[in-house]
């Protein structure tokens, strides 16, 4: 039956046809692409590092011992291998002793069974003569060889040396260069050798050193596999981790793999300009962690973040061992799938159609049923039988093309089912899609080479003011206009040439300027390889108005910050100049009160020495170095109490509004100072208005959760907010940029300290600041200031008796502790004035002696910033000695110098005499308990 040529032509269809299907399933497929994801986290510890550059050590040290070892398991196993070829060749010639064999014909089977001897990586057994001739090796090319050209490196026979050591001690180890099976080049090569003097050869065997450096390399290879993982799992607090490269400045570990075997030599430390690889490797020579700016995954591009580095070099590997903190992630999925069945069935059914029609054609009138049935199976009836029933090939023809015909139907109704499972699965796949990309915060858009938008995500849309649908299929320069495509034009031309291609720009909308920083992609053809054809492009678009704002409030706050330095240091020399003026001035005026006229020009002088004194304190207050005593206020009481005051001063044209009768709002700051603060404000409001208005203190508690746009990012916390605003004039947008700036002034006659003097109290008191205005529509200046809980109420109690103006102080002895001559010259003679005997140091150091060595003192006056010892360190010495001694510490501004000891007074600079008989009366009272 196998022979009948009908059986063979009608099976041989059907192993095509099954040969067709199968080779179809084959070569089906569906690719998938997952996502990837790391985090960072911050704060590294220099510890872990030196555990880490530890264990590097370890593994080096344990490569040097696995060397070791493996060398000499290496002559271990040669020697084993040496033994059973021994023990062969004294087999061979032992059938020679008992005469089986001639000598001659023993030695020739032992070298001949010699070269069946292979192990290892193509390791053999070699035999040479006493004449330094090889006898037996596997290799035709040196079977019988002599020595005269092997030799090695230094130009030395080989054979000889190895044919006199083993007649000298019997068997040994050399190593020498020899050439690999099939090689060109030689390596390296350790052999033991024994002499058999009983058969006149050496025998011998090796290896390569390569083989044992690969196993090292291996194991080296492993070691840092491990190391590998165990770095990728540590982390260092949040989102630090620990890398290492080498001096090549090619990444060895990282925890992110994709960086890994690549070398970042040309990444820049924004801060140097140069490469951030040499910067660590400087740090490394020093010893000194590296800080630097760098972005984050979550805000790409932007070197704004400061970034901390240890790095240490080990120098058995030359590696750089370094950790990576950050001080302060787009998440992409996609999935893609694929369907191509339905041609499967249909090629079933053609292929059974046509072989059908072909056998029909070929075969006699009994065959037509068959093909009848395989006209309704065309037509879609996979159903029909042909209902034959013999016992010869035709009947075996029918059987099979029914079962053909049932299988084809379990076939398509199978491929039916997954078609209809897949295309739900691809639906449910694009709307899943279509739904995250809508919620991705960025907006994400399309383009084919001609710029028309193939696909946009709804925040793209509203980006550009348009409905989704309606961009899709649409010219990009119809949708976003074409003084906004003029921008675009270059930036696309570069990204459809094959470039990456990043730019910012900023659009108005909504009466407001927008600023994106958009990335452009291009989309390759052909599986997207780099050398494809760029046959479109992805537009990634980020809107970065807050982050650019943020960035000039942060300059604006620097810049302030270094005028405010600028200032607190002239105010802290005027102080001392002035000090030195008025005290001179008051003396002048006080010793010669007698001499006639004088006091028309001492008057003066003294009013432009206040005068002076009051603008150095309004420079200390905007650089936040003025002195201050926070303390818990009841701020609606006392906005009550000053509109009363400025009822009064004010002209009835300003209706004044302040919070009702029985609101009370505490808050922690300098009462005097806020007060000042309130008044400059109010004052300037008035000035705003000659006209007449307005002016509201409206006060408020606010709790921040996000952050706030003020003259800096306001920290989450409970604030007392205060908010002046008035009817006014208003400031042009140039003036309302400088504001607080010092001696900037919008006034004929002002002094240009007012805001500047506000400033710098609400930074001092911790707290925030922001100027709302417009030319023609007022002003409104709101204050945030820490929120301080309710306290009891005290009586007024500054009544501790105070010591009048030179009362009971004749006799006693006083200590002078003043840096600056002039200066010191002016305490000294008030305090004599005022009937003190005094004692003057010129420093810190030198005072502390004189409270050692005088009894009887019983005032320390001392300027607190001194060369050596300070004036806060000073008189904690000095209260350890005389518990009873009074203390002054003289300022000019406020500065940290650890505690102040709880009952010294602090006066600050100038002074006249009345604040100093004030500080010194007070200075007599105990100390709060």
């Amino acid at each position: 039956m196998i022979r009948s040529p009908l059986f063979l032509r009608l099976f041989s269809a059907i192993l095509i046809s099954l040969g067709l299907f199968s080779a179809a399933a084959y070569v089906f497929s569906v690719p998938f692409i997952e996502e990837k994801a790391y985090e960072i986290e911050r704060d590294a510890s220099r510890t872990i590092l030196d555990n880490v550059f530890e264990l590097v050590s370890r593994i080096r040290g344990g490569l040097e011992e696995q060397r070791s070892t493996t060398v000499e398991s290496y002559k271990t196993r040669l020697r084993d291998v040496l033994e059973l070829a021994v023990g062969y060749i004294e087999h061979v010639h032992a059938r020679a002793d008992r005469g089986e064999i001639t000598a001659e014909e023993a030695r020739r089977e032992a070298m001949e069974g010699l070269h069946a001897f292979r192990y290892g990586n193509g390791d053999y057994v070699w035999a040479i003569g006493y004449d330094s001739v090889i006898l037996s090796h596997p290799s035709p090319d040196y079977q019988g060889r002599k020595s005269d050209d092997l030799r090695d490196n230094l130009g030395r026979h080989i054979l000889p040396t190895i044919v006199a050591t083993a007649k000298r001690e019997g068997e040994g180890f050399q190593t020498y260069p020899w050439w690999r099976p099939n090689g060109d080049e030689r390596a390296p090569k350790l052999s033991f050798f024994k002499d058999l003097p009983k058969r006149g050869i050496i025998v011998g065997t090796g290896a390569y050193l390569a083989d044992v450096d690969a196993e090292v390399e291996r194991r080296k290879a492993e070691a840092i596999e491990d190391l590998r993982q165990a770095l990728r799992k540590l982390r260092i607090a949040r989102t630090g981790y620990l890398y290492i490269f080498d001096s090549a400045n090619r990444m060895i570990i990282h925890p992110n793999s994709n960086i890994e075997g690549t070398a970042f030599g040309d990444r820049l430390n924004s801060a140097t300009g140069r490469p951030i690889a040499e910067d660590l490797k400087a740090a490394a020579a020093r010893g000194e962690p590296l800080t630097y700016l760098w972005d984050k995954p979550d805000d790409p591009g932007n070197y704004a973040y400061e970034k901390i580095s240890w790095v240490r070099h080990f120098e058995g590997f030359d590696w750089y061992i370094a950790s990576s903190v950050y001080v302060d992630e787009l998440r992409k999925s996609s999935v893609v799938l694929g369907n191509r069945i339905l041609a499967i069935g249909m090629a079933l059914m053609a292929a059974g159609s046509l072989l059908g029609y072909i056998a029909v054609r070929r075969l006699v009138w009994p065959l037509r049923r068959l093909a009848d049935t395989a006209a309704q199976v065309r037509a879609g009836d996979l159903g029909a039988q042909s209902g034959i029933r013999r016992g010869d090939e035709i009947g075996l023809l029918a059987s099979a093309f029914d079962g053909m015909v049932r299988q084809l139907r379990d076939t398509v109704a199978t491929l039916d089912s997954r078609v209809r499972d897949r295309t739900a699965a691809l639906a449910e796949a694009e709307t899943r899609q279509r739904v995250i990309l809508d919620a991705i915060p960025a907006s994400i858009a399309g383009l084919d080479r001609d710029g028309r938008l193939t696909f946009a995500n709804l925040r793209w849309a509203e980006l550009v003011g348009r409905d989704k649908a309606e961009v899709i299929g649409r010219d990009l320069a119809a949708v976003v206009g074409r003084r906004a495509m003029a921008v675009l034009r270059p930036h696309l031309d570069r990204c459809l040439s094959g470039e990456v291609v990043t730019f910012e720009y900023a659009f108005p909308r909504d009466g407001r300027d927008i600023v994106t920083k958009t990335t452009l992609i291009p989309h390759r053809g052909e599986g997207g390889a780099e050398d494809g054809a760029v046959t479109g492009l992805f537009v990634l678009t980020l809107d970065i108005t807050d982050e650019k704002q943020t960035e000039r409030q942060l300059v604006e706050a620097q810049r302030l910050k270094a005028v405010g330095q600028l200032s607190g240091g002239l105010a802290h020399d005027f102080n001392n100049l002035l000090s030195i003026i008025i005290g001179n001035l008051a003396a002048a005026r006080e010793h010669y009160a007698t001499v006639k006229g004088l006091d028309a020009y001492l008057e003066p002088a003294q009013r432009a020495g206040r005068r002076g004194a009051d603008i150095t304190a309004r420079l200390l207050a905007f650089s936040r170095q003025q002195p201050l005593k926070p303390e818990p206020i009841e701020l609606c009481g006392l906005l009550r109490d000053m509109a009363v005051l400025l009822r009064r001063s004010f002209p009835s044209s300003i209706a004044i509004g302040v919070p009702e009768e029985g609101r009370e709002c505490w808050t922690i700051a300098d009462q005097t100072q806020l007060e000042n603060a309130l008044v400059n404000l109010a004052i300037n409001a008035r000035d705003a208005m000659p006209g007449g208005g307005r002016l509201d203190i409206a006060v408020g508690i606010r709790r921040v959760e996000d952050t706030l746009s003020f003259d800096e990012p306001v920290r989450p916390d409970d604030y007392l907010e205060i908010r002046v605003s008035d009817t006014g004039t208003g400031f042009t947008p140039e003036a309302l940029a400088r504001a607080v700036e010092p001696f900037f002034t919008t006034k004929a006659l002002g002094s240009g300290l007012g805001l500047s003097m506000v400033y710098g109290f609400v930074k001092q008191s911790r707290g925030y600041l922001r100027i709302d205005s417009r030319p023609g529509e007022g002003t409104a200046v709101t204050l945030l200031l820490p929120r301080a809980e309710p306290v009891a109420r005290l009586l007024d109690a500054e009544a501790a008796t105070v010591e009048p103006l030179g009362g009971g102080w004749s006799g006693q002895l006083a200590l002078v502790a003043e840096d600056n001559d002039d200066v010191r010259q002016v305490m000294r003679q008030q305090l004599v004035d005022l009937g003190f005997s005094v004692v003057e140091a010129a420093s810190g150091d030198e005072a502390a002696e004189l409270v050692e060595q005088i009894d009887g003192l019983s005032l320390l006056v001392s300027d607190i910033v001194m060369p050596g010892l300070s004036g806060v360190e000073l008189a904690r010495r000095a209260r350890l000695l005389r518990p009873d001694m009074r203390v002054v510490l003289v300022s000019g501004f406020t500065v940290e110098y650890g505690d102040i000891p709880a009952d010294a007074v602090i006066l600050s600079k100038p002074w006249d005499k009345r604040d100093l008989v004030a500080a010194i009366g007070h200075a007599a009272q105990p100390a709060p308990a």
